[in-house]
């Protein structure tokens, strides 16, 4: 999950409240703010907010219990922070490793596309596929960066700190075609800001009720006046792995063509002017 769809979610505009423990909410407010952040990912994209475009560039690091770390280097573009419609890029590292690109779309139907800059074809990636790294020997998915459970049936579980910050827990219910290839997930488990709405944590559990699987927001970095992702880890209980994913660099309120965010445009380069982005460090 990048959280993703709340990797690059709007965390604020001024600055964070005091920290501390989120009260415990009634169902009908709990059911609402699920709602309100799924409308949010879900917001129509006018022109006008096309203004409110972005860059990133990131920095993965495979960090394995055993054996020698990887690296991979890339950048992601939206609409506007937190849109679930993005595109991502990873950069070419050599001539074994290509460069690949990969345009995301959120919903109740969530759709993803692909494709290798040596082919090209741009080819739908299936449910099933979404489950596979996007990066080979790393953990980051496609469905840990859409994040597309939030549209399924939510429960409410309760309210707590979650990586420091007040956040409210709900639970979402694996379907069968999960189940069928991920035999150990059972549920997951999402996080939300009590401020912001902003993905914190996910969690992904089995029959054991131990996390197979977590996403969890390290920390945060303020730009002007926004607040953007700077780190995430994804760690495996299975081989006790991370591969983190480091924002290293910025570049907000963007005019990006609305073309850009279609299928058929994943072979055309989208060109930042360098000196637009700030960075993280």
């Amino acid at each position: 999950m990048v959280l993703s769809t709340g990797i690059q979610s709007l965390l604020g505009s001024v600055r964070f409240p005091a920290r501390g423990f989120s009260k415990i909410l009634s169902d009908e407010s709990a059911q609402k703010r699920l709602s309100n952040y799924r409308s949010f990912l879900l917001r129509e994209s006018n022109q006008s907010q096309y203004h409110d475009g972005y860059s990133m560039k990131f920095f993965l690091r495979h960090m394995p219990r055993r054996g020698e770390e990887i690296f991979r280097e890339g950048a992601m573009y939206g609409p506007y922070l937190g849109s679930g419609e993005f595109r991502l890029h990873l950069h070419k590292t050599g001539p074994d490793i290509d460069s690949q690109s990969f345009l995301f779309n959120n919903g109740n139907q969530p759709k993803f596309w692909h494709k290798e800059n040596r082919n090209v074809q741009v080819r739908s990636i299936s449910l099933i596929d979404s489950l596979k790294p996007l990066v080979d020997g790393m953990n980051q998915t496609a469905f840990d960066l859409l994040m597309p459970f939030v549209f399924w049936d939510g429960e409410y579980e309760n309210s707590g700190k979650v990586a420091g910050r007040p956040a409210h827990i709900f639970s979402f219910q694996c379907p069968s075609w999960i189940t069928e290839k991920e035999p150990d997930w059972q549920n997951i488990t999402l996080a939300l800001d009590d401020a912001y709405d902003a993905p914190l944590r996910v969690e992904v559990f089995g029959r054991s009720q131990v996390a197979e699987r977590t996403l969890i927001l390290r920390s945060f970095k303020k730009l002007g006046d926004r607040w953007i992702v700077k780190e995430i880890d994804c760690r495996l209980r299975r081989d006790r792995s991370v591969t983190r994913m480091k924002i290293t660099s910025a570049a907000l309120g963007l005019d990006i063509n609305r073309s850009f965010f279609l299928p058929g445009s994943l072979s055309q380069t989208i060109e930042i002017n360098p000196e637009l982005y700030l960075s993280t460090d």
